[in-house]
């Protein structure tokens, strides 16, 4: 064989190799495909779960269907193998497929009034930062805090709480941030590490105790406001939650400030910082802040003027507009759609389990197995179970699994509808142990200071003390009402 034979032979060899691992790819393609490999999984676990529901269970046929295609949605939102507002939209489109609502029914959520107060809030939100309001708050706020640790601390603390009650925790996290770096890179903090883990694990922390303070903190909230509206008939104002839960926020603030100097052994020293304040204020701040607290006082006032939530929120959004502090094609290029989407999928994915039996089924087994521990121990498990599935997934994602059948839970076991509704989006605020719970734990990560170490070792504490924190208040402070809490508040105040 010649030298020319052999190249020849050679290259047919290597062709063949190459036809071999092509043929190999072809055979595993859809294996190896991500969203192909995690649908695959999917189906050969609902497939068992489906067996045993078949075998062992008091659902119809159609409660059976409706569980597999609940966990199969829920699957797919964990795992992302799509976009999440296209498994929202494979929701809708899912139930009505498979016979479980009618074509209006099951999109009837997608339109409902918590998705308009999402929507409401988000517009709002981003004309406060389109006029750079929210940095101006900030700037107004922030110096005298910047002269110590314990100040800095406790001064990221204090701007996080009040901005993440009224914008969504997100958008503050991501306003905050870059101030906190500046200040970091331009004192001698940026040489000691355990500080800077300190102030930016702070600034996540606080936007999440912020942000279920008010209904419009969180779209967690919302979903707990939606469920008890759609499925029990029953409301519950915007001055009435913040009662119910604003103190919560304001017990969990001092707690985060000494809690996260224990576990981080902060040190209490001086630091030289002077941060630029103009001093300046522009019409479109004047009109975009303006607007922020009229919209606030008309949450406060639904139950005297009649409008809903989500009627509210879209006033603030319209005036945002019309007042020429956001354009159109700006607001309409940068909002979030696709959540609507998610919370809409949420709320007819809940309509649909109780309409079957499916949250009943659930929520009798869970009070079959606490039925003698007393409704104290049944709230514990709410707000465990939230703050477990809440460090796993998204907290608007947790609160949509849950909700639907702790509201169950609560109907069963003859609870307050409306306290076991905020407990379970309550304990969703919680996801601190993870660097992925919440969009603020998710924008201090991509910092690169804080590792999912350093949250797991500050979290773990804080969780702890946020649920007995929770129970002793949902215990002690909520069976009070409002009537009782405001009478003192007046007496003491000489009215």
């Amino acid at each position: 064989m010649n030298d020319d034979e052999s190249t020849d032979m050679s290259k047919i060899d290597n062709l063949r190799d190459k036809i071999a691992k092509e043929e190999k790819k072809m055979i595993h393609k859809i294996w190896l495909n991500n969203a192909y490999r995690r649908i695959i999984t999917g189906i050969i676990i609902l497939g068992t779960i489906y067996l045993g529901l078949t075998f062992g269970s008091e659902l119809t046929q159609d409660g059976i269907i409706t569980i597999l295609f609940f966990l199969l949605i829920i699957y797919l939102w964990i795992s992302e193998t799509f976009p999440l507002p296209v498994t929202a939209l494979i929701a809708g489109v899912g139930i009505v497929i498979l016979g479980l609502r009618t074509r209006d029914e099951a999109f009837a959520p997608y339109a409902s009034d918590a998705v308009f107060m999402i929507l409401g809030s988000l517009i709002v939100a981003q004309g406060i930062t389109a006029s750079k309001a929210d940095e101006l708050i900030i700037r107004k706020i922030l110096p005298p805090f910047t002269k110590s640790t314990y100040g800095l601390l406790a001064g990221i603390i204090l701007i996080c709480c009040l901005l993440a009650a009224v914008i969504p925790d997100h958008g503050v996290a991501a306003i905050m941030l870059p101030i906190l770096l500046t200040i970091i890179n331009k004192t001698d903090i940026k040489e000691r590490p355990n500080e800077c883990v300190t102030f930016t694990i702070a600034l996540a922390f606080a936007c999440a105790i912020a942000g279920l303070a008010t209904p419009s903190g969180g779209a967690r909230n919302v979903i707990a406001i939606g469920f008890l509206q759609q499925d029990y008939g029953v409301s519950i104002s915007y001055l009435d939650w913040v009662y119910l839960a604003a103190p919560i926020t304001i017990i969990m603030m001092p707690i985060l400030f000494l809690t996260l100097i224990v576990i981080n052994k902060l040190p209490y020293r001086k630091i030289s910082f002077e941060m630029e304040n103009d001093g300046k204020i522009d019409n479109e701040q004047i009109k975009s802040l303006t607007i922020l607290m009229g919209t606030f006082v008309l949450f406060l006032l639904t139950e005297k003027t009649g409008l809903t939530l989500g009627t509210t929120a879209m006033i603030g959004a319209i005036a945002m507009h019309v007042s020429g502090v956001l354009e159109w094609e700006e607001s309409r290029s940068q909002l979030r759609w696709g959540v609507m989407f998610i919370y809409g999928a949420a709320l007819t994915l809940g309509a649909t389990m109780v309409e079957h039996g499916v949250a009943k089924w659930i929520a009798d087994g869970i009070f079959i197995m606490s039925q003698d521990q007393g409704p104290m121990v049944i709230a514990i498990i709410v707000v465990v179970l939230a703050v477990l599935l809440t460090n796993i997934m998204s907290d608007g994602a947790a609160a949509a699994v849950l909700v639907p059948i702790t509201l169950a839970v609560a109907y069963s076991a003859g609870m307050d509808l409306i306290f076991v509704g905020m407990l379970t989006s309550i304990g969703t605020a919680f996801a601190f142990m993870t660097s992925f719970g919440t969009p603020p734990n998710l924008i201090v990560h991509a910092s690169g200071i804080p590792t999912s170490r350093d949250f797991a070792r500050n979290g773990i504490p804080m969780v702890l003390i946020a649920v007995a924190v929770v129970i002793f208040i949902e215990q002690k402070y909520w069976p009070l009402g409002p009537d009782y809490v405001f009478s003192k508040i007046q007496s003491l105040l000489g009215f």
